[in-house]
């Protein structure tokens, strides 16, 4: 086992760009806005082949908190990051990847939530449980279109368009103040805390590096709904929306998510990655199964003992009540406060 530091050292970006299995939440500018954002420390475990070149690693954060206790976590905040391995690594290296997982977590003395599978956890104990949602692209839209699954997913684009909604990709800090400002609000609705304003302007330099866009559904050039896409490989995945609920009934959410479709396809994009669904949400599953997604089980792994509980069903349905009847304000300094310490 070698420990790296994924922020600076070249070998671990040559290694997510000769892994099969790599996301954007592999990438150093992912790990870099978790670490300045939250201030998480963070390591790569790794293993090397005899050239020194990494054959396969896991970037892991440390989130310390007196409200949910020590614990390695990869990674924080990211839907899927399961261990790598080069596509070239040599034989034997997944299961030493395993077994690096294990000495670090022994080393540490903490437990190590996964969040993902693979050949190196194929004897860790299962943790949380997800669906995920993937849509099969392809350069033309219209085929792209006849695999969606419901009739009224269309529909509702019509209605978008017919109502004067367009949308527009954008990648400057006034976008992502946009999706802020509609994050806020829909976050207060949903009864849960804001993601930190600092951590959402911090996308802007993903997007320098060409790792993601803001989508904005406007009218009459007013922001309605927004959606933040990052863009790794052949996949464009979709991490956080927001909308404006008064203008619901104009289907805003058909149209962005039509239009993310059409810009995956003329951009290459193999696949749309609707993200993790809470096991049991069955409305947002129904939303995204809607579009012909395939629908996968997604199963964190466990290194080591036990990784801490957090909030209860009750205190989350308190909190949301609270959230609900409070200013915007309020989700935004509870949001602040908590955040870092969910992990």
């Amino acid at each position: 086992m070698i420990e790296v530091d994924p922020l600076a050292e070249p070998r671990w970006l040559d290694l997510v760009a000769r892994a099969p299995d790599a996301t954007v939440f592999h990438h150093p500018g992912w790990l870099a806005l978790l670490a300045s954002g939250f201030r998480y420390g963070m390591t790569a475990c790794c293993v090397a082949a005899e050239d020194g070149t990494l054959a396969g690693g896991l970037p892991v954060a440390e989130v310390s908190s007196r409200l949910t206790g020590r614990r390695l976590v990869a990674l924080p905040f990211s839907d899927l990051c399961p261990p790598l391995v080069a596509r070239d690594a040599p034989p034997g290296s997944a299961v030493a990847l395993g077994e690096a997982l294990r000495e670090l977590q022994r080393r540490r003395g903490l437990p190590l939530e996964v969040r993902g599978t693979g050949e190196s956890l194929r004897e860790a104990p299962p943790g949380e449980r997800f669906h995920h949602h993937v849509l099969a692209l392809e350069p033309d839209v219209a085929a792209v279109e006849r695999r969606f699954a419901k009739s009224q997913v269309l529909r509702g684009v019509r209605r978008a368009r017919r109502e004067g909604l367009e949308a527009v990709v954008a990648t400057d800090r006034e976008a992502l103040e946009a999706f802020y400002r509609l994050h806020v609000g829909t976050r207060q609705r949903l009864g849960v805390p804001t993601q930190p304003r600092r951590f959402i302007l911090g996308f802007e330099a993903l997007f320098g590096a060409g790792l993601g866009f803001v989508l904005l559904v406007l009218r009459d050039g007013e922001p309605v709904a927004a959606g933040v896409f990052f863009t790794f490989g052949e996949t464009l995945l979709y991490k956080y929306g927001a909308s404006d609920a008064r203008f619901l009934p104009l289907r805003p959410n058909n149209l962005l998510f039509m239009e993310a479709i059409r810009w995956g396809c003329e951009h290459g994009m193999r696949r749309l990655d609707f993200g993790r669904t809470h096991w049991g949400h069955d409305s947002l599953r129904a939303f995204k199964l809607a579009w012909g997604a395939e629908e996968r089980e997604l199963r964190y792994r466990l290194v080591g003992a036990a990784v801490p509980g957090g909030r209860s069903a009750r205190s989350e349905r308190v909190l949301a009540g609270v959230i609900r009847r409070s200013p915007p304000l309020a989700g935004r300094v509870i949001g602040e406060a908590l955040y870092r310490h969910a992990g």
